[in-house]
């Protein structure tokens, strides 16, 4: 078993700065606390880098070093307020070649972390194959999408694709709209690969882009509501297309 070392001022120094995203970029590092999120990355498959521990529970990751760290090290290694009382070090999730989809879901310039996390891991549950994202789009590596996600950001294959091209690739193309042709409970997709778009939490699809797709359909709703959250509709066609 690895000796339990104490870790150094320069590490957590170099720990910190991965808070940051154009340092966890150039690293390809990141870190993440609470032990449901390690376990769940442990059951995909996904082994810490370094383990960092400032409680009396010492898990066991074979061949992970496991290190002793103050409360007040990881608040400056965590990007919570009040992180758990254990965090790990892994490798960035990373965007992957376009392959073969069924049923993929493309976002234009979604910027809330925990709506991406959400989408992720209920894509994930409910077998979407891939999720597709405008450049100007959050960072699938932040800690907070990867909290949001429970870690299904590393095992559902993602890419950040100009619409032009996604629009591009040969497959049918159907819009998320609140006005649109065809209800998502009287939806039947076809047997070709489908791209669901949806516009951002704040503004929707821009006119440009719901220009150039032909299909749409809306999630009905009742009562007064306008809409409902960017996460929850997805989550809502994700299962429904299940």
């Amino acid at each position: 078993m690895a000796e339990i070392l104490n870790l150094s001022r320069a590490r957590i120094s170099f720990l910190a700065k991965l808070k940051q995203k154009k340092f966890r970029q150039a690293e390809g590092l990141v870190v993440l606390e609470g032990m449901r999120l390690i376990s769940q990355l442990f059951d995909f498959g996904i082994s810490p880098l370094e383990l960092y521990i400032a409680g009396d529970d010492i898990p066991q990751f074979k061949g992970t070093q496991r290190y002793m760290v103050k409360r007040s090290d990881l608040n400056r290694i965590c990007d919570s307020e009040n992180p758990a009382p254990i965090a790990a070090l892994y490798e960035i999730p990373r965007s992957s070649e376009i392959g073969e989809f069924k049923h993929a879901f493309y976002f234009q310039e979604i910027s809330d972390p925990g709506n991406l996390g959400t989408i992720f891991r209920s894509a994930e549950a409910f077998g979407i194959d891939l999720i597709l994202l405008s450049p100007n789009s959050c960072e699938v590596a932040s800690p907070k999408v990867i909290r949001a996600s429970l870690g299904a950001c590393y095992r559902l294959p993602f890419a950040y694709l100009d619409v032009d091209a996604a629009l591009n690739l040969g497959v049918r193309n159907i819009a998320l709209d609140m006005d649109g042709d065809v209800s998502l409970k009287d939806f039947l997709p076809t047997g070709e690969p489908h791209i669901f778009y949806f516009g951002s939490e704040a503004h929707g699809l821009s006119p440009e882009i719901r220009g150039k797709i032909k299909d749409s359909i809306s999630i009905p709703m009742r009562g007064e509501m306008e809409s409902v959250n960017l996460a929850i509709s997805a989550s809502i066609l994700a299962y429904q297309l299940s």
